[in-house]
């Protein structure tokens, strides 16, 4: 089974406080409640400056080409608070980098690590991945927490331009992978 029937068969993935699934235009509002908050999207996307253009993002963005794009529901209120994708999936060497972004409102919870530890596990043992990348800016503390909690390991470190802001940053590769 190819990588896209994997990912379509595992669309919807529970973990012990969320639900991982696919988005929905009746996220529009959830996702506007943390991506209208610059404070909570240094390091991810340019805030969100009304409903519509949320609207058109999950559309474009998610909705367009679903596959390897979940919404994270929390399991007690229900709330979509944030989203993890395979930002890039490369199939022929069964590699991925994940990106994601968490509502400000459920930071230090271990949510993250509770979500990025699931989809490692299912990259690596149900998607037949080799290798599973995050790619951090330096100054993310709170990411690079993130992929050390759920036992990333530092690859390389590298200065590039950010791709919202244009300015040159440094950046981190965290990798898990089946070699490592």
């Amino acid at each position: 089974m190819n990588i896209y029937e994997q990912l379509a068969t595992f669309n919807i993935i529970e973990t012990e406080r969320l639900l991982l699934r696919p988005l929905s235009m009746a996220d529009a509002a959830d996702m506007f409640s943390y991506a209208s908050q610059a404070d909570n999207l240094v390091y991810v996307f340019p805030k969100h400056d009304n409903i519509a253009q949320t609207r058109l993002i999950i559309a474009n963005m998610f909705m367009k080409a679903p596959l390897g794009k979940w919404a994270i529901e929390h399991k007690t209120d229900h709330q979509m608070i944030g989203t993890i994708t395979f930002v890039k999936l490369d199939e022929k060497n069964r590699s991925a980098e994940i990106g994601y972004v968490l509502n400000q409102r459920y930071w230090g919870q271990g949510l993250m690590t509770e979500v990025v530890k699931t989809i490692a596990e299912f990259s690596l043992e149900t998607f037949g991945l080799t290798h599973i990348d995050i790619v951090v800016d330096s100054d993310n503390l709170g990411s690079i927490k993130v992929a050390e909690k759920a036992q990333f390991h530092t690859v390389e470190t590298y200065k590039a331009l950010s791709p919202y802001t244009k300015v040159l940053k440094v950046f981190k590769r965290y990798r898990k992978g089946n070699h490592e």
